[in-house]
Formats: structure tokens, C-alpha cells, sequence
């Protein structure tokens, strides 16, 4: 209870500092019909309906980008999804909030062109992880706190509703033209 406690306060510290640090990758954006690699970091509340998500990744797939899923869960369980996804564990945080997960570290090693990151309710995690990952392009919902870790933000004043926030950010992706 007391370990739970301190590591909850240090990812809450580590996400703030996340929060306000500069980026250590460059960032740009690529035209949709040239992306190839694609994160999706998500973490649904067990009342949220997973088929929007399942209806994204089709879409992606169809339009023929490599995917790589990551999501979070507090404890090991089997999970709901009709898709392949790579996780890890409220037990792979260090004491101190240090992430010691080989699925995430690969996760992390992996240069995206876009990364989407789909949450019903804020993870602190996210944040730290947003601020280490080498995608070119962080796409997420609009937090005022949060203006630092994305390079383009929807709007969604509903977290829950996930259909139309995956509606928003592959529409607006889709209208990103990047050039030189």
C-alpha cells in the first residue's frame, strides 16, 4: 500500500517534469500518404467500448501502415481487445517511477511517424512516455498542461468519447502537409 503510494506521487512528479521539458527530438509532420510507421499509446477505462479503437487500427491497416500498440494496465490480466497490442504494468514502474519494461523500451527505440495517443482518462505515465519517444509527430486530445508533449491536439470535451476523438485526430492527420 505505502510502495503503491510512493510510486503514484513519483509518476505524478515525473509527469509534471515531462510536461515542461523541451523536447529532445526533433519534430515535423509527414504527409499522410507518406507515413509508414505508426505508435498508438492508449489506455481505455474497462467501461469504455474498445470497437472505435478496433475500427481505427482497420483504417490504419487498410491504408497500409505498420502499427505498434502499447497500453497500460495496473495489474496482469487478459485483456478485452480484438487486436494484438504490446503492454506493460503498473509493475514494471520502478519505486522511483522509472519504467523497466523491454516493451517499452522498444516502444520507445521506435522512430513513428505519427503517434496517437488514445486515453479515456489521463495517465501520468503517458506524459513521461510522450516526452521520451522518438516519433516526428505526437497527436493527442487538448489539455492546456499538455501543449508541450503534442504537435497537434483535437478537441474532445468528452474523454470518454473515444469515437469521436479518433474521428477527429484521422481527420486532422490526414489534413497535415509538410513542406521543406
Amino acid at each position: 500500500m505505502l510502495k503503491d503510494l510512493v510510486k503514484d506521487f513519483m509518476l505524478k512528479r515525473n509527469s509534471e517534469e515531462a510536461r515542461k521539458a523541451p523536447s529532445e527530438w526533433p519534430r515535423n509532420t509527414v504527409n499522410y500518404h507518406q507515413v509508414n510507421q505508426i505508435g498508438i499509446l492508449f489506455h481505455l477505462s474497462p467501461e469504455d467500448d474498445s470497437e472505435p479503437l478496433a475500427n481505427f487500427i482497420r483504417k490504419l491497416e487498410q491504408d497500409h501502415k505498420k502499427l505498434k500498440i502499447l497500453t497500460y494496465f495496473e495489474h496482469a490480466h487478459s485483456h478485452p481487445y480484438k487486436f494484438y497490442i504490446d503492454y506493460f504494468l503498473k509493475s514494471d514502474i520502478s519505486l522511483m517511477g522509472d519504467i523497466h519494461s523491454p516493451k517499452m523500451n522498444a516502444f520507445l527505440d521506435t522512430q513513428f511517424d505519427y503517434l496517437f495517443c488514445i486515453e479515456s482518462e489521463h495517465q501520468p505515465i503517458f506524459d513521461i512516455i510522450l516526452s521520451k519517444t522518438k516519433a516526428n509527430c505526437r497527436v493527442g486530445l487538448f489539455s492546456e498542461k499538455r501543449t508541450n508533449l503534442f504537435e497537434l491536439m483535437v478537441e474532445n470535451p468528452d474523454w470518454h468519447n473515444v469515437e469521436h476523438t479518433l474521428k477527429q485526430m484521422l481527420k486532422y492527420t490526414k489534413l497535415l502537409i509538410y513542406n521543406d
